[in-house]
């Protein structure tokens, strides 16, 4: 063998090396790419960059097949990694059909298609004034037997294309593939997960809504919206423990509406319950901040009133049977009047008492209410303070 066939020999092994080598790097450089970025076009364009920069090819290119139409996802121009303006270069294809030219037959045969030289190439037909100068290769980019779209790659050159090239080019393909399958199972996860958060966040937010109606139900009075004795004892408990901590007064003020059960028995339930509810509107409107007030059933109020003494709770009492008064209903001919027997009970300022807030309130609550009926029998339409 003579020394120029060792030197072919020689600059043959080395090309391929070098060429073996640049296909490490472009793999190595795929194999690096960041899989969650949130852009799958990005995530394309940041492999072509990797194939134009490690194999020297002119322009490349990824359609992705999206139900039977292949659709422009990414391409790369060389110019475009020198920075140059290449707007005049850039392919106005933005779809084609499966089988279409020969990118789409890349796709329906699901095999390699090559053009060494595309000038006279009919399969260019289509492309108008676009046709290629030099050779390309489209390679189906394939997951499993699913094939996902085309990977175009194109060089000035004819010819350009040799068995190592395309080898490296269907490994490139397989890896897209891959990453391409990747990236879709996990933005479609995330998208469920979004999905599924959102739904399980509505459900919350109605468990929350239907627990938040639920106790408003549970502790109102559906007929006249004032609380009922269910919320009245855990707060006026709570509202006993503060003032006797503070050496403050406390009283109860127990209503019963007079002679109630004639105004249902004479001019029905209707007319009753609107008694109810415009009495019982009359009694919010005269609650001070923190005073606590429920309808206890019936025709039966009850006002805890911290920070009050017994001659305040007097007071008030008398400024009720004064607004009561000034309530009427007009029903037919006749005019519809009501009054409120009363009784009050309190811990005065700074006095002992004994047991828990709990006993004292249950305490007050009776004398008030006893004291309630003793202005019953006295007559009705009065006050009675109760007796300790």
């Amino acid at each position: 063998m003579d020394n120029a066939t060792l030197v072919e020999a020689y600059r043959d092994t080395q090309q391929r090396l070098l060429g073996l080598m640049e296909c490490l790097s472009a793999l190595q450089d795929l194999s690096s790419l960041d899989l969650n970025t949130p852009d799958l076009g990005e995530l394309l364009k940041a492999a072509l960059r990797a194939l134009l920069e490690n194999q020297g090819m002119e322009r490349c290119s990824v359609f992705l097949n999206e139900g039977g139409v292949l659709v422009n996802a990414a391409g790369m121009d060389w110019s475009d990694l020198m920075g140059a303006d290449v707007g005049s270069r850039e392919s106005s294809i933005a779809c084609l059909r499966v089988g279409e030219g020969i990118m789409g037959l890349a796709v329906a045969s699901g095999e390699i298609q090559c053009c060494s030289d595309c000038g006279g190439d009919d399969r260019f037909a289509e492309l108008g004034n676009e046709v290629p100068v030099g050779s390309l290769v489209c390679l189906p980019i394939r997951q499993g037997d699913e094939v996902l779209g085309v990977l175009n790659v194109s060089h000035p050159e004819p010819h350009f294309f040799n068995q190592d090239r395309e080898r490296l080019l269907r490994l490139f393909s397989v890896y897209l593939g891959q990453s391409v399958t990747y990236w879709r199972h996990t933005h479609q996860m995330e998208a469920v997960i979004r999905e599924r958060t959102a739904e399980l966040r509505q459900a919350l937010d109605q468990a929350q809504e239907l627990r938040e109606r639920y106790e408003a139900l549970a502790v109102v009075d559906d007929l006249t919206g004032l609380n009922n004795r269910r919320f009245f004892f855990p707060e006026a408990q709570a509202a006993l423990s503060r003032t006797r901590r503070h050496g403050q007064p406390f009283a109860v003020l127990a209503l019963d509406l007079d002679h109630f059960k004639r105004v249902n028995d004479d001019h029905g339930h209707a007319w009753g319950d609107r008694v109810l509810q415009d009495v019982g509107a009359a009694l919010k409107s005269m609650l001070r901040e923190g005073d606590i007030l429920a309808r206890f059933g019936g025709e039966e109020f009850m006002f805890a009133l911290p920070g009050t003494d017994l001659e305040g709770a007097m007071s008030l009492a008398q400024r009720i049977r004064a607004r009561l008064a000034k309530l009427s209903w007009n029903v037919g001919d006749r005019c519809l009047l009501v009054t409120a027997s009363m009784g009050v009970s309190g811990l005065g300022e700074d006095e002992a008492a004994e047991g828990s807030s709990h006993e004292i309130l249950d305490r007050l609550v009776a004398q008030a209410d006893e004291a309630l009926y003793g202005s019953k029998h006295a007559g009705r339409d009065r006050v009675t303070v109760g007796t300790q």
